[in-house]
């Protein structure tokens, strides 16, 4: 007879402090080898494979899939042989947010957000496409979806727009269920549509068309505009008829905030235009290739695959992008305000900030008019939709 143990969420990478229980590989009762996958866990960076460090029998899981869980908390109850390991903290739901997960955030009549079952490598396969799993039937072990199964995948997930300005890339993930809206979603300078898979794999769940688009100067989109004024045009020339929920990060909040009059509802994510300040050696690392030296104040770490591929577009587009940078800032100096616009606004806004973001300071949330509902997360760093998902697509949601 072994020993019962609690297993904790494992540390998978330096930066990591919490992950997403992805799917189970072994249920209850189950006997695991040493190296055998006991479960999949998702963090902001990348999907992983959790392998057993002992043989054992699985007891219970003592989590939920879906649920978004703090590193060392204990996942699962397992007997192993030999000693036991250190005693781990026992789940504890008040410390984790209710918010956290999609599930308990957006209220009880929607459709709540399901992790479909897949490998890690057509997770990874997916993610880079753009191809929401929920929309590929899987062929493999239990009906999960393998790479194979996403090559035979029929049906447009992304796909090209013709503007006057050039060509935009729009991903584009469906409404599963009847349909309650459609939603925009717009990167910030350095980044692409790709950074949104999860936030829009969320709205896509309860009900909303969610597209998100590259801007120019960024991922696949090969058009000329530089100015807000022209890129905000461009988009707008992308996009089907009718109005959107939107969603602006950094500088896309800037660019949204020349999209009012294809707006619902507004929901700005650190975003520049409300404040004076900018972190301007961020920007100037950026622009010079410097990823290692910017990714100090960015404050999320990247995979050495992602960043050969910035560095690439950063090399290749690096005269748009300054130009792009340049119309929006000077130095550590911001050179554009939304806030007479925000001020305007008839349709809800909401503003997240990570209270420790490098790059736009959370101050700047005091400068807001007071029809802007304002979230401060803990936390550095400068993706609020790569932090908390689930807050953000509840935010959105809840406008519904």
């Amino acid at each position: 007879m072994g020993r019962v143990v609690d297993m904790p969420l494992p540390r998978l990478g330096e930066t990591m402090e919490e992950g997403r229980i992805g799917q189970y590989f072994k249920q209850p009762g189950e006997r695991f080898r040493r190296g055998e996958t006991l479960l999949e866990v998702e963090t902001d960076k990348t999907t992983v494979e959790v392998p057993a460090l002992q043989d054992g029998v699985l007891i219970e899981w003592l989590v939920k899939v879906d649920d978004i869980i703090p590193v060392e908390i204990a996942i699962a109850r397992i007997e192993v042989e030999g000693e036991a390991l250190a005693e781990v903290k026992k789940p504890n739901p008040k410390q984790i947010p209710a918010f956290r997960s999609l599930r308990s955030s957006v209220a009880t009549q929607r459709r709540p957000f399901t992790r479909p079952r897949a490998s890690t490598a057509a997770r990874a396969a997916a993610r880079k496409s753009g191809i929401d799993l929920a929309t590929v039937e899987g062929w493999g072990r239990n009906g999960r979806v393998t790479r194979a199964d996403l090559v035979q995948k029929s049906g447009r997930t992304s796909y090209h727009a013709e503007t006057p300005y050039g060509q935009f890339f729009i991903r584009e993930w469906p409404a599963k269920g009847p349909p309650k809206g459609a939603a925009l979603l717009i990167h910030g300078l350095f980044s692409d549509s790709q950074s949104f898979v999860t936030l829009g794999r969320m709205l896509g769940s309860v009900g909303l068309r969610t597209l998100a688009i590259d801007l120019p100067g960024h991922g696949e989109t090969r058009a000329n505009a530089t100015t807000v004024a022209d890129i905000a045009a461009a988009i707008s020339a992308a996009l089907p008829a009718g109005k959107l929920h939107i969603a602006g990060h950094s500088f896309g909040a800037v660019v949204a905030a020349h999209l009012l009059d294809r707006a619902l509802s507004l929901t700005l994510l650190s975003p520049i235009g409300t404040g004076e300040e900018i972190n301007g050696d961020f920007i100037a690392a950026m622009l010079g290739g410097r990823i290692d030296e910017a990714l100090n104040y960015f404050g999320e770490k990247l995979p050495p695959g992602a960043r050969t591929g910035l560095a690439q577009h950063l090399s290749t587009n690096a005269s748009q992008l300054r130009a792009i940078a340049g119309a929006v800032a000077d130095g550590n100096r911001q050179t554009v305000s939304i806030l007479a616009q925000l001020a305007a606004l008839t349709v809800p806004v909401n503003a997240v900030y990570l209270r420790g973001d490098a790059i736009v300071p959370s101050q700047h949330a005091l400068n807001l008019p007071a029809n802007v509902a304002v979230h401060l997360l803990p936390g550095s760093g400068h993706l609020p939709h790569w932090r908390n998902p689930g807050l953000v697509a509840h935010l959105v949601a809840s406008q519904l």
